[in-house]
């Protein structure tokens, strides 16, 4: 079949649809440099690959499928009188609704961020399948399953080591079954050594632009020092671990700090060095960021995990040295929260995948990749037992692109365009459902 690749990107629609061996006749990315990239790494799309589909939407030859990893921006609020459509007015998704009721393709396959079914409150979501449904199309979504749904769709559902729940749609002119999406197989196992890159095969630039800064050894080191203390019969917390709290005596319960006067303040804070004389904006800024909040009452998840924090730091006190308590306030203060997902795992940081967030140190099993984030090159995955950040290729395998797939030569932008990829295994598993159940 005939297909079309809009938001191409780095052509992970194109790979997927291309193994199935279907042909790609016109494709659009607004990004220069990735277009570029496009016609490397698919030299038969020269002369079919554009720019602003807004641009050339009329250039779009008949084709049977049409497949779209589209933004989705905030749709109209006025405008209904001419159905779910008219509220499209203006965004991207309008410009493929337009080619969709021009060519009629048998089926479209579109992908969007996990959270798209809540976004605008569910609003674009009834917008984009109310308006294919008036295009004549039967629909079917990732919709939660607390709703009925099939639930995300995610490339360690399918066996890959990549954990990246991601929204898809569905919708052709024929009958498709209700749960047109892959099912999960959960008895497979998945591990990061199937992606991992041996240390012989990496370039001197591999290696220079993995390497992990001192300030994230010694921070990866000092939490690490810690676990290496504590007994195997202290549990370690499934909440964050918000290490300013270890010390904190600020109100947080019945009121925050915000609500106290100055003199109030002074008295839960005069242990930190707090001035008698300081103001209120000086000891207000003495606390966590987070509580800060210019609010009177914390929301309660904020006040359960300052609860379960300061009882669980109580709990292991006499664990923690006062020098490992001075050294662990040098750092950042998203460097002073450690988020641990491996119960019943060893506890020795360098044995997992480990990821720099603005909520902590994340700690993960072996087992998957965290989603590759496209906004931002400092949560890029760190693989423990390498003690290093993934390499391009490693980014490549877990989206299921082939190594030598060309991206961006900065490392910032190749990995944005890796964030901004679909997994390329996922997409043929939820075309070949589509397409052969017609």
């Amino acid at each position: 079949m005939r297909f079309i690749d809009l938001f191409a990107g780095i052509g992970g629609f194109r790979v997927a649809l291309g193994q199935l061996g279907h042909e790609c006749v016109f494709a659009s990315e607004i990004d220069s440099e990735l277009r570029e990239l496009y016609l490397l790494n698919f030299p038969d799309a020269h002369g079919a690959i554009f720019g602003d589909i807004r641009q050339y939407k009329e250039k779009v030859p008949s084709h049977d499928i049409l497949c779209a990893g589209f933004p989705c921006q905030p749709f109209s609020k006025s405008g209904n009188q001419h159905g779910m459509r008219d509220k499209a007015r203006g965004t991207l998704f309008d410009d493929i609704l337009h080619i969709l009721e021009k060519h009629q393709p048998r089926h479209v396959i579109l992908e969007n961020v996990g959270n798209f079914e809540r976004h605008d409150g569910g609003r674009t979501w009834r917008i984009v399948k109310g308006s294919l449904i008036e295009l004549g199309y039967h629909v079917r979504g990732t919709e939660h399953v607390a709703s009925g749904g099939h639930g995300l769709v995610s490339p360690h559902h399918l066996g890959f080591p990549h954990t990246r729940e991601r929204f898809f749609v569905v919708a052709s002119h024929e009958a498709i079954p209700r749960d047109p999406f892959p099912k999960a197989d959960r008895n497979r196992k998945t591990t990061l050594r199937d992606i991992v890159q041996c240390q012989r095969e990496l370039s001197g630039v591999d290696v220079a632009e993995t390497e992990l800064s001192g300030q994230q050894n010694r921070c990866i080191n000092h939490w690490n020092g810690l676990l290496k203390r504590l007994p195997a019969r202290v549990q370690l917390p499934s909440f964050p671990i918000w290490g300013d709290e270890i010390r904190a005596r600020y109100p947080f319960d019945k009121r925050t700090p915000f609500a106290c006067t100055a003199w109030e303040l002074w008295h839960h804070l005069r242990s930190n060095g707090a001035s008698v004389l300081s103001t209120k904006r000086d000891l207000l800024a003495l606390l966590p960021s987070y509580a800060r909040a210019r609010e009177r009452v914390f929301p309660k998840w904020k006040i359960d995990f300052i609860s379960q924090n300061r009882k669980w730091f109580r709990e292991i006190r006499r664990y923690l040295t006062h020098r490992w308590i001075s050294d662990l306030q040098k750092f950042s203060p998203s460097l002073r929260k450690l988020e641990w997902n491996c119960q019943g795992e060893e506890r020795d940081l360098w044995k997992h995948v480990l990821q720099f967030r603005p909520s902590g140190l994340r700690v993960k099993r072996y087992t998957s990749c965290p989603a590759l984030v496209a906004m931002t090159t400092t949560q890029i995955p760190i693989l423990g037992p390498k003690r290093r950040f993934i390499t391009r290729v490693e980014g490549l395998r877990l989206q299921g692109l082939p190594d030598r797939h060309a991206l961006p030569k900065s490392r910032e932008r190749a990995f944005c365009a890796l964030g901004n990829a679909v997994h390329v295994g996922v997409v043929k598993a939820i075309a070949q459902r589509l397409i052969n159940s017609g």
